[in-house]
């Protein structure tokens, strides 16, 4: 089965997207879209990210969620990010992504509508012009 998963990065506002198609996901491909991400060239110009993780089911134990704490903290010299939105539908997924956010030192939130994403992200955009750039 192929991988869609995928991001975007709006250099100009500051601003970055990423995607994980739904259905059940691994930890190692949850970081491999991570690592790539935090790879391209305009990473450091993210200031707000939204992570689309709808509909995806976590196949992977809570614990295993270190490597993603692990690969932050490597990319932490790049990382200028000031505030991360991810988008989760599922109650399994809201938890694992409330106990992650709990474990890391940044400005980080969760919603489950792209309009909620839209209010928190306040970015010079209208909603119109937001859900065009999500929709990757």
């Amino acid at each position: 089965m192929e991988n869609n998963n995928r991001y975007k990065i709006y250099p100009e506002l500051n601003f970055g997207v990423a995607k994980l198609d739904p259905g059940p996901k691994s930890i190692i491909e949850i970081y491999k879209l991570a690592r790539t991400f935090r790879e391209d060239k305009n990473f450091n110009k993210v200031f707000y990210q939204l992570t689309d993780l709808r509909g995806c089911i976590f196949n992977f134990d809570i614990e295993e969620i270190n490597q993603i704490k692990s690969l932050i903290e490597l990319y932490k010299n790049v990382d200028n990010q000031k505030l991360v939105i991810y988008l989760v539908d599922l109650p399994n997924e809201t938890a694992y992504t409330h106990m992650f956010f709990e474990s890391l030192n940044r400005e980080s939130k969760y919603c489950s509508t792209p309009d909620k994403a839209y209010d928190l992200l306040h970015l010079p955009l209208s909603k119109e012009e937001f859900n065009k750039l999500i929709s990757i």
